[in-house]
């Protein structure tokens, strides 16, 4: 037991000193998630793809719904939230995984909108698969992403965030969390993976983790026992994020803008 204690502690060691920043799952020449095989090359964008096959597409703006669902399910790739469109969402895909399809429903007083691969048109094995996802900023959010091993960027602070579920493989996640909502949950659930998080200074946030053998950088908080960590103004604070994170082997940073 102690011997597989190390080993795992000496592999934190390793993932942390690598030089790029980048986590040792997302530097190997290839990977898996969901059942596909990535191939992390990185090829010229500019280079000529036969298989490539990009696809764009949009919700149109509903005036009438104050709410929207996103349920993202997807493999393993390159996944960006940020910016806003006058729409209610824009999508972009660039690369030969194959297509995806869009869904839409009304429910009430928003829309719910699911997001995934197409069955059986994927590839099994792909050098790219980038996704760039607009948010309207005016209805509150449900975020429900169910994706592979990934690079995951979501800069979220011009949305009114209600929830945001991030189930993922071995991933890369880079999460900024705006203050326009008077309380954000967010659930993290994941495999072995790099996750950061910023939150702002006024609000008040609360870090649950009861994961294994984790990496924890907490920046300007306090534990409070149980696995329990709070900001210093997170009783009196007017709006409110709280974080549960649930992930095997993982280096975690929280720090407040």
């Amino acid at each position: 037991m102690f011997i597989l204690l190390a080993i795992v502690f000496g592999t934190l060691l390793f993932i942390n000193r690598l030089p790029d920043n980048k986590p040792w799952f997302l530097k190997l020449q290839h990977h898996y998630g969901k059942g596909y095989n990535y191939w992390n090359d990185e090829p010229d964008e500019d280079s000529n793809n036969t298989n490539s096959n990009d696809q764009n597409f949009t919700v149109p703006l509903d005036s009438l719904a104050s709410k929207g669902i996103l349920n993202l399910d997807a493999a393993a790739g390159n996944f960006k939230i940020e910016g806003e469109t006058k729409d209610f969402l824009d999508f972009s895909k660039k690369g030969e995984i194959g297509n995806y399809e869009l869904t839409t429903s009304e429910i009430n007083g928003g829309k719910n909108i699911s997001i995934k691969l197409q069955e059986g048109r994927a590839h099994g094995s792909f050098r790219k698969n980038k996704v760039d996802i607009k948010l309207n900023p005016k209805p509150a959010w449900n975020l429900i992403l169910d994706i592979g091993a990934a690079e995951l960027d979501l800069d979220l602070s011009n949305y009114k965030i209600d929830t945001a579920r991030i189930e993922s493989g071995a991933a890369s996640m880079n999460i900024k969390v705006g203050e326009l909502n008077p309380q954000t949950v967010m659930t993290f659930n994941a495999g072995a993976s790099s996750i950061n998080v910023e939150v702002p200074k006024n609000s008040g946030c609360q870090i649950s983790s009861d994961s294994f053998l984790v990496s924890k950088n907490f920046e300007g908080f306090d534990s409070k026992g149980d696995h329990i960590y709070q900001t210093s103004n997170f009783a009196s604070a007017q709006n409110k994020i709280f974080i549960t994170v649930k992930t095997a082997v993982s280096s975690i940073n929280v720090k407040r803008y």
